[in-house]
């Protein structure tokens, strides 16, 4: 089973992601800030992360440079309102982005991307 970590501040937009992707069989933790990461990086060792541009006070982007440095092979998607933060996404090392608002077929797509063993999306994609 794939894992994925969902950073965000938004409560709401955790739940969503942690209630979409386990219905689609993934295992999946969240966090809301830099000092939540690190336990979930070693402990939990995510294949995915979806990470929000706007953490509070820190920028996601940098986040996502030095979760790179730890693990390069952690894919990193970034997510943002606005366009202009996401339009230089692979100077902070992410693999992808997806823009606020989106649909829920991006995301499975995104994920099917990256994660392409996955039984349960193969079943989305089949079936439309």
């Amino acid at each position: 089973m794939a894992k994925i970590l969902i950073i965000d501040d938004n409560h709401d937009l955790r739940d969503f992601f942690s209630i979409l992707l386990k219905k689609y069989g993934f295992e999946t933790r969240t966090a809301t800030s830099r000092d939540e990461i690190d336990s979930h990086l070693t402990l939990f060792n995510p294949d995915l992360i979806f990470l929000d541009v706007l953490l509070g006070n820190e920028d996601g982007r940098d986040l996502c440079k030095e979760i790179k440095k730890i693990n390069k092979n952690i894919t990193i998607i970034l997510l943002s309102g606005n366009p202009q933060v996401l339009s230089n996404y692979d100077l902070y090392k992410a693999d992808d982005i997806i823009e606020k608002p989106f649909e829920i077929k991006e995301i499975l797509m995104k994920i099917k991307k990256f994660i392409p063993k996955s039984p349960l999306l193969d079943d989305v994609f089949t079936n439309n």
